[in-house]
């Protein structure tokens, strides 16, 4: 069989800590079954701390975005400047060995079937995190309706990794995912209507959708620090939380139309502003003062704002190109 060429493609915005992890396991990969090359894509960090990093790791390819666009536009503009025939969008926040991507790299090829493939992922605690689901519906919009659908319909709704080597899920999570470049070509790359979240939820259900399989080993294994890059403060946290919220009006918008939209939306929204959030954010308003539970409040108006603007402009879609982050304080 051919060597093949792996681009490995990490999108960084000032996780410099975790990226340093993420690098120096790749810096430590003996490219003896296959080639691969880095490149690392800076959405616009603008903390000085790029050129530090470009210094340390000359043999990595560093690209700078000119802006903090998302990480479906960093993701392409990664694929834009790779040369292989497989592409790995991996996380900066993750520590990988040679093991697991030989093994993803090997189903690929033996498997031109499988569109998409992944990993089994641990966290710091070793700890199995199964980073994949079934698409989202009006049956496993949430998880009380996903257990009282599956308890009636007796069917299996999510794939397991006990007793099983690979296994073949609806999504697999966008912190590891390999493809080709013949398939990333025919998918239009990664969707930019989405900033951050449901992006891989996306990206495999259009995959699917073409005839391909999602397959994912359940090992061997990389490590991912969760959230590693994106939990700082508290009003980054509240905002990344309602991004999740944004993410999902977005994949309802763009996999699901006529009455079957309006009841997911219409859920969505009742779900989010009075089932899920409502108390919370009433207990961070009470209890403001005490730092943790204004957590709660920041999400609730985020997603005031969203609601509000949606009305506005009549869609469920963001500016991504324009997408500002809170201060840190």
């Amino acid at each position: 069989m051919q060597t093949p060429k792996l681009s490995i493609i990490t999108v960084n915005y000032r996780g410099w800590v975790p990226l340093e992890r993420c690098l120096n396991s790749l810096r430590s990969l003996d490219p003896t079954d296959f080639l691969f090359e880095v490149i690392i894509v800076d959405n616009f960090s603008n903390d000085g701390k790029l050129d530090e990093f470009k210094a340390r790791y000359t043999e990595f390819t560093f690209v700078e975005s000119e802006g903090n666009y998302g990480f479906s536009n960093g993701n392409n503009l990664g694929a834009k400047h790779a040369t292989g025939e497989y592409l790995l969008f991996l996380n900066s926040d993750t520590v990988v060995t040679m093991e697991p991507l030989l093994g993803m790299l090997n189903l690929a090829q033996q498997n031109t079937q499988y569109a998409i493939v992944s990993a089994q992922q641990k966290g710091l605690d070793g700890r199995d995190e199964n980073p994949f689901d079934v698409f989202p519906s009006i049956w496993t919009i949430n998880s009380i309706v996903k257990s009282v659908y599956g308890a009636i319909s007796k069917k299996k709704l999510a794939a397991r990794c006990k007793n099983n080597q690979i296994i073949f899920p609806d999504w697999v999570s966008g912190s590891l995912v390999l493809i080709s470049r013949t398939v990333f070509d025919q998918l239009k790359g990664w969707d930019e209507d989405f900033w951050l979240y449901y992006e891989d939820v996306d990206l495999c259900k259009r995959a699917k959708d073409m005839g391909g399989i999602v397959a994912l080993q359940c090992s061997p294994s990389i490590i991912h620090q969760h959230g590693g890059t994106t939990r700082r403060t508290l009003k980054l946290t509240a905002f990344y939380k309602a991004q999740v919220i944004i993410s999902r009006h977005i994949y309802f918008r763009k996999h699901y139309s006529g009455i079957h939209n309006f009841i997911l939306q219409s859920f969505l929204i009742l779900n989010t502003l009075i089932l899920d959030n409502l108390i919370p954010a009433l207990f961070g308003l009470v209890f403001y003062p005490f730092g943790s539970p204004r957590k709660y409040l920041f999400v609730y108006f985020n997603l005031l704002e969203y609601y509000f603007n949606a009305i506005k402009k009549h869609s469920w879609l963001i500016d991504t190109m324009n997408v500002k982050l809170p201060e840190k304080k």
